[in-house]
């Protein structure tokens, strides 16, 4: 049944007329909301500030991947002896960087973790290195 109570015919439905003119809408003094992408960046509007916020500690970035590789180089430096020859320098560089990072991060408040993490494990890179040699030394005096 139709709406209008009456019985459906067989016949196609009336066509509907398209728009061909966009309607117009009233402008408003707001600027005008546009969908975002994703992805896409968007533009500042007129009278707004963009601030760059640098969050980062690069020290202390820089400290943990050195100590990090220091370790990597040294566990490696066991089966491959090019490692072992570079992996003490990587030691070095986390403590310093670390040391400097951690300074850094109690300044101002961002990773002052990663800095100790990175001297840290610069520190045992660095005894890695240094225990075997005193051991080995150490059984050498006695022949």
């Amino acid at each position: 049944m139709q709406p209008d109570g009456s019985m459906p015919s067989n016949q196609p439905p009336a066509a509907v007329p398209i728009q061909v003119n966009p309607v117009q809408q009233p402008m408003t003094q707001a600027q005008p909301v546009q969908p975002m992408l994703f992805g896409a960046t968007q533009q500042p509007m007129m009278g707004q500030q963009i601030m760059i916020q640098q969050n980062g500690n690069g020290m202390a970035v820089t400290g943990l991947v050195m100590g990090i590789l220091g370790i990597v180089c040294y566990l490696l430096g066991w089966l491959i002896c090019v490692t072992w020859a570079v992996g003490w320098l990587f030691g070095i560089l986390a403590i310093i960087f670390g040391h400097l990072g951690q300074a850094e991060g109690n300044r101002s408040g961002t990773g002052a973790g990663q800095g100790v993490a990175g001297f840290i494990l610069g520190y045992l890179t660095i005894l890695g290195y240094i225990i075997p040699m005193v051991l080995l030394g150490g059984s050498l005096a006695t022949l």
